[in-house]
């Protein structure tokens, strides 16, 4: 009797410790999973918009450096507008003269773009992309990518 005892205080068996590990183990991936979901859910109500103009942007960066080099040029000059602050879109012409436009979930984007050659170095050009949308509020916004691109041939 006394040796039966004994065993029994001696502590927990190793098929417990398993069994209370892989109950702990199943808890930790169950909040893992409850987390990343209100992550996901919460993601496109935050960041959405003005991530997917940044990636239509990248978009048409990747595409205008594959223009032959002759033939890269700006999209409608009508589309931009000269201000203190240098040239900017002219929102109130996006509809008509933008380089393009992109519908995407119910929000429309328009992208135009400037190839400006550098006046210091004859083979660079100077390419920059606004994508552009109008908020809930029906105000503009917009996000810019610049990129530059030599002449590889000459």
């Amino acid at each position: 009797m006394e040796r039966a005892r004994k065993r029994r205080e001696g502590g927990f068996s190793l098929l417990e410790i398993f069994v209370a590990l892989l109950i702990l183990s199943l808890g930790v991936l169950f909040l893992a999973m409850v987390q990343m979901t209100a992550l996901t859910a919460k993601a496109p109500f935050s960041s959405s918009i003005p991530g997917t103009a940044t990636d239509l942007a990248q978009e048409a960066v990747d595409r205008l450096i594959q223009i032959p080099w002759g033939e890269l040029r700006s999209s409608h000059s009508d589309g931009f507008q000269t201000g203190a602050e240098g040239v900017s879109p002219a929102f109130s012409r996006l509809d008509e003269f933008s380089g393009d436009s992109v519908a995407f979930q119910g929000t429309t984007f328009y992208r135009i773009w400037r190839v400006t050659p550098d006046p210091e170095i004859p083979n660079l050009k100077t390419i920059t992309v606004w994508c552009c949308w109008r908020s809930g509020k029906s105000s503009w916004r917009q996000t810019a990518l610049v990129t530059q691109r030599a002449d590889a041939g000459n």
